[in-house]
């Protein structure tokens, strides 16, 4: 008993030696990183592709795009009412009757020329939410896989999901796709 014992010691010292002298080569970069000024770091980070904004722009530009995407939601709202005024009973039926009998998108083409792609989704056990997301992407009802799925992880949906069918619209934000799938 004493031989094992004693090897497995040996060898966590022999490691914590290893991890020991590979921390005070490696950590050559964070000593760089400490060392360089925030000029020089603004242009490194923008070198690679990067924009750097101060506090006060990035507040400014948060507002400004709520209140752009505020003035969108009201436009949307007073285009679709003028358009459904006359097709409402149709584009119901069009949609009701199709996804019902198959199960897969419909499109309907309503009086503003824009197209509605309505799906049943159906979610399984063991579904990622990466799958959900190619699946509606494949479905038209996303338009970026990856940007929807991202939009899970970031705001806590993915661990949500619930097992189901769901019918879906390529009208409804993320938000509304998000919430309908986790309910």
């Amino acid at each position: 008993m004493k031989q094992p014992v004693r090897s497995f010691s040996i060898g966590l010292f022999a490691a914590g030696i290893i991890m020991l002298i590979g921390w005070f080569v490696a950590d050559t970069t964070s000593t760089e990183a400490e060392q360089m000024s925030v000029e020089d770091m603004i242009a490194a980070v923008e070198q690679e592709g990067y924009h750097v904004l101060t506090e006060e722009d990035y507040i400014s530009l948060s507002v400004s795009e709520d209140d752009t995407s505020e003035e969108n939601a009201e436009e949307e709202t007073t285009e679709d009412t003028a358009a459904d005024e006359g097709d409402t009973e149709e584009t119901t039926d069009n949609q009701d009757s199709g996804s019902e009998e198959s199960g897969e998108d419909t499109e309907t083409e309503e009086a503003g020329g824009d197209e509605e792609t309505s799906y049943t989704l159906n979610i399984e056990e063991g579904m990622a939410s990466s799958d959900i997301s190619a699946t509606l992407e494949e479905n038209q009802i996303v338009e970026d896989a990856e940007e929807f799925n991202q939009y899970l992880n970031e705001n806590e949906y993915s661990l949500l999901i619930q097992i189901g069918e769901y019918e879906l619209s390529s009208r409804m934000s993320h938000f509304e796709i998000a919430e309908e799938i986790t309910n």
